[in-house]
C-alpha cells in the first residue's frame, strides 16, 4: 500500500502514487500526483495534474498547473486549475479561475468564477456576487443567479457573462448571454439573452431583455 504523506506548516511533496495527502500551511507537489484523497488547509501549488479517487478538499489557496480528476471536489478560497473532472460533487467558493472545462455530475459555484470552458453537470447551480464569465454551460437543470444581500446596504454585482446556455431546465436572473437552450426557460430580472430557443415553456420578465426567441 503507497504511503500518506502529512505536511504541517511549510515543505514539498514529490510526484507519485499515496494513499492520502494532507497540508496544512504551505506545500508544493512537484509533479503528477496520484491518491486516494487530497486534503490542504492554507496555500498549496501542484506543478503537475492531480488523480484522486477520493475527495479533494481545499480550504485557502490552490493553484493545479494540470488537470484534476476526482471522485468529489471542494474547493474553498481562491483556485486556479487548468480543468476538473469530477465523478460526483463538484463545489466551487470564492474565487476560481479554469482555463480548460470543469464537469461533475452536481456543479455549485458560489462567488466568483471565470471559466474559459465548458461548464458541465446533470445539476448546475451558480449563486454569484463577483464576476462570473463562462464560454458554456451545459447539463440538465441549470440555475443561475446573484447572491441575495440581506441588509441596509447591498453590493452592485455584474451580470453573468455567458456565451452558450443549453440544458432541459434553466432559470436565470441577471445573466448576459449570447444563445439559451432548453425546453423550459425562465428568463429572470436584468437577463440580457441575444437568442432563446425553447420546445416547451418560456417566461419573460418586464426587466429582461430577449434579442429573439423560437419555439423549435
Amino acid at each position: 500500500m503507497a504511503d500518506s504523506v502529512h505536511i504541517s506548516g511549510s515543505g514539498n511533496v514529490g510526484g507519485g502514487e499515496y494513499e492520502n495527502i494532507s497540508i496544512s500551511g504551505s506545500g508544493k507537489v512537484t509533479s503528477d500526483v496520484r491518491c486516494q484523497s487530497f486534503k490542504s488547509s492554507g496555500s498549496v501549488h501542484i506543478a503537475g495534474s492531480v488523480e484522486c479517487s477520493g475527495e479533494f478538499k481545499i480550504a485557502g489557496a490552490c493553484r493545479v498547473d494540470g488537470d484534476v480528476k476526482c471522485g468529489s471536489c471542494n474547493l474553498a478560497g481562491g483556485a486556479k486549475v487548468k480543468s476538473v473532472e469530477v465523478n460526483g460533487e463538484l463545489k466551487l467558493a470564492g474565487a476560481v479561475k479554469a482555463d480548460g472545462n470543469i464537469s461533475g455530475e452536481k456543479v455549485i459555484i458560489v462567488g466568483a468564477a471565470n471559466i474559459n470552458g465548458l461548464i458541465n453537470g446533470e445539476e448546475i447551480r451558480i449563486t454569484f456576487d463577483g464576476d462570473v464569465k463562462a464560454n458554456e454551460i451545459g447539463g440538465g437543470i441549470i440555475k443561475i443567479a446573484p447572491k441575495e444581500v440581506r441588509g441596509f446596504f447591498k453590493k452592485r454585482v455584474k451580470p453573468a457573462e455567458i456565451g452558450t446556455i443549453e440544458g432541459d431546465e434553466i432559470s436565470l436572473e441577471l445573466v448576459k448571454a449570447d444563445v439559451v437552450r432548453s425546453a423550459n426557460v425562465t428568463i429572470g430580472d436584468g437577463c440580457e439573452i441575444g437568442r432563446v430557443e425553447y420546445s416547451e415553456s418560456i417566461e419573460i420578465s418586464e426587466n429582461a431583455h430577449v434579442d429573439y426567441q423560437v419555439k423549435i
